[in-house]
């Protein structure tokens, strides 16, 4: 006697049910995660070019290289992305920006504190935060020196409008040589950029480079 094709079809259906639920039993009776689950990436610190390190917070990750992409221009680039749950909705993003040269100055702060010190170069860099933004930015910070971790930074905050994320832009010098974070994010509430300040506040040199 020939088997209906909906039998069929229903044997192999119930089968199939039948190993996702015993997958799953297996998964939780030993503790680890069914196959296709979301892992957070763990806190984790990442050594960058240039002798520099950040710490991570939980559910970021590295995207890309660690010694980044280098622009025409010699600016570096690495970037890192948040896959946390809360994430899911913010799209948080931050890209660590770093030149291979020195820049003259008699120590890293007077290095940060000369970056804007004259009009120019500040009316400059605001019209290009604000550009990096998105149309009809709007600035949330002024741009100002401010510690930030163990150390000064020109920092700045823009206020994105609809389907644009609003961005954290900061700069520094560590060891002679410039240092940057731009942050992005889709939270429009009071409180925004708290894993990217955590970032920026890690930042220092690698104890063990050379």
């Amino acid at each position: 006697m020939t088997e209906r094709p909906e039998n069929f079809a229903a044997g192999v259906a119930a089968t199939v049910l039948a190993l996702v639920i015993w997958t799953t039993a297996q998964a939780q009776e030993t503790g680890a995660a069914p196959p296709n689950a979301a892992r957070t990436p763990p806190a984790a610190s990442v050594q960058l070019p240039n002798g520099v390190v950040v710490d991570l917070p939980e559910g970021w990750r590295l995207d890309g290289p660690a010694r980044g992409q280098v622009s025409r221009t010699g600016l570096r680039r690495v970037q890192f992305v948040c896959e946390s749950e809360r994430c899911q909705k913010t799209e948080e993003t931050c890209t660590i920006l770093m030149r291979d040269t020195d820049i003259e100055g008699a120590d890293d702060d007077a290095r940060t504190r000369a970056l804007y010190a004259s009009p120019m170069k500040r009316y400059f860099r605001l019209r290009a935060v604000l550009k990096a933004t998105g149309r009809d930015a709007e600035l949330r910070q002024p741009l100002e020196l401010t510690r930030i971790g163990e150390r000064n930074w020109q920092r700045v905050e823009t206020d994105a409008r609809h389907n644009f994320k609003s961005g954290l832009f900061a700069e520094t010098v560590v060891n002679g040589r410039y240092v940057g974070g731009i942050c992005k994010t889709c939270e429009r509430g009071a409180v925004r950029h708290q894993d990217g300040l955590a970032i920026l506040s890690s930042l220092r040199p690698d104890a063990d480079a050379r």
